[in-house]
């Protein structure tokens, strides 16, 4: 399925093949350069907190909507929580500041990545910013 353009044939959608597939590649080189990094590169990567890195955007974004969350709605700040930690831009933004202050780059940030890499190559897109149920 496609969205409809002005010109040419329309834009796919989030959920086309060539999407998941670019996603998915993108996840395996993230999971790939992290498992040869620590097996067999000088330095390594903390395991540790690469694993912290993964689940970080959802703790952060989903521990502050669950508390704010009333009768199983999100609270109408939610989406915007959810989609700042889960947007690529947020995450180059930190590693290049990251990276600035150590003077190195901080590769176990790679786990935030991959964490929403993976997200879309399940179908997990940002979320829309009107409210909905939780269970929904």
């Amino acid at each position: 399925m496609s969205v409809r353009v002005q010109s040419g044939p329309g834009i796919q959608r989030v959920r086309g093949v060539l999407y998941i597939f670019e996603y998915a590649v993108i996840t395996i080189a993230i999971f790939a350069f992290l498992v040869w990094r620590y097996l067999y590169a000088t330095g390594g990567v903390d395991v540790l907190e690469v694993l912290f890195w993964v689940i970080f955007p959802d703790l952060a974004a989903f521990i502050p909507i669950g508390i704010a969350s009333k009768n199983g709605t999100w609270p109408a700040w939610g989406a915007y929580v959810y989609n700042f930690f889960h947007t690529i831009l947020v995450w180059v933004a930190v590693f290049a500041v990251v990276w600035i202050i150590l003077g190195t780059p901080h590769l176990e940030l790679l786990g935030w990545l991959g964490h929403i890499t993976t997200d879309r190559t399940v179908g997990y897109g940002l979320r829309e910013t009107k409210s909905a149920r939780l269970t929904g």
